[in-house]
């Protein structure tokens, strides 16, 4: 091992993933680049997560597990933040797992560009499908600087915290939301305003497991607290680019925001009656009246959604049978084309 590598710090959150924990730490354990230190912060789990965890450590001296009651996993990550003792920071979701050349690959490109982010693509793995998801690019390499990522971000809010090699520096004093069910896209977004550049790579070497049976929240209590969490997130970020005071990125993520409020209105619209639901419902209402000037970027069919979501109690019932109506259309139409 070169002396002069530094030290990197991963930090892997661990929630009752046993089905897919060993395949994460099997990649990180065989990293090529060796000096590292593993965190895993097993919060709170009720199945064998907990008990892999501790297996692993003692197979391999780098790894450290540290057990907590569920907290989050926000809380967990400022946990792995706060017992790291790595000069760079790497984050990685415990379903999940890395190329074995990842942060040997991030390390040298951060070195070789002196930044103090450097960033990979993922290949997002969905039934079967691999696709490359993050910031795609024509170069092999490419350096930016901090408003041309930010520029990005808030167009395609695609806030990956775990394709991603960190300075500890840059991390100072921006935690992650201890909201359960918060998103970590604000706190990214802040980490990337403090750097003066960023380099990525053209290479997918982070693998996302996308829509794995278990991650989604199953109660309607779950659902409706993760998207209250997600809108609280939304408006705190909106707050911040006020105080940046930049025009343009501010109208790229209300347009995004917009969208996501669409997202966040339909995602709630099927769960039963409460309290909870209607107030949430009325206050992404009103959100999205606050930015009626950008409706139009919605496009009709979400647009066409929203009129029946508004004026009629069955909305969501027409909007499904609406959907699918159109899908069978859609399908017929390609089934003739490929006929021909």
């Amino acid at each position: 091992m070169d002396e002069k590598e530094p030290l990197i710090s991963i930090i892997v959150p661990v929630y009752n993933v046993e089905d897919y924990i060993e395949e994460c730490l099997e990649s990180l354990v065989k990293q090529t680049y060796k000096n590292l230190e593993i965190i895993l912060i097993d919060d709170g789990s009720t199945d064998n997560s907990g008990k892999i965890c501790d297996d692993y450590v003692l197979k391999d001296t780098r790894i450290k597990c540290f057990h907590q009651i569920n907290q989050g996993v926000g809380a967990a990550r400022n946990k792995g933040l706060e017992v790291a003792e790595g000069e760079l920071i790497g984050f990685v979701d415990p379903d999940d797992f890395c190329d074995l050349g990842m942060f040997q690959k991030l390390y040298g490109l951060m070195k070789k560009n002196n930044t103090s982010i450097a960033c990979c693509l993922r290949k997002d793995m969905n039934q079967g499908k691999i696709d490359l998801g993050g910031y795609i690019f024509q170069e092999k390499e490419k350096i930016c600087t901090r408003m041309e990522v930010l520029n990005i971000y808030t167009k395609s809010m695609d806030w990956s915290v775990c394709n991603k090699l960190y300075s500890r520096e840059i991390l100072k004093g921006i935690n992650f939301p201890e909201v359960n069910y918060a998103e970590d896209f604000f706190t990214v977004f802040r980490w990337i305003n403090k750097a003066d550049k960023i380099a990525y790579l053209r290479e997918g070497l982070y693998y996302y497991r996308m829509n794995r049976l278990g991650s989604a929240t199953s109660s309607r209590d779950d659902l409706l607290l993760k998207n209250d969490a997600t809108l609280m997130q939304l408006k705190k970020f909106q707050s911040f680019l006020i105080v940046l005071n930049s025009e343009r990125l501010k109208t790229n993520f209300d347009i995004k925001y917009l969208h996501s409020l669409y997202d966040l209105r339909c995602n709630i619209e099927n769960t039963e009656y409460s309290e909870e639901k209607i107030t949430l419902l009325n206050k992404i209402k009103l959100e999205i009246k606050n930015l009626d000037m950008y409706k139009n970027s919605l496009g009709r069919s979400k647009c066409l959604k929203l009129f029946l979501l508004d004026n009629f109690k069955c909305g969501y019932s027409l909007l499904v049978i609406w959907e699918k109506l159109f899908k069978n259309i859609e399908k017929k139409i390609r089934d003739k084309i490929k006929v021909k």
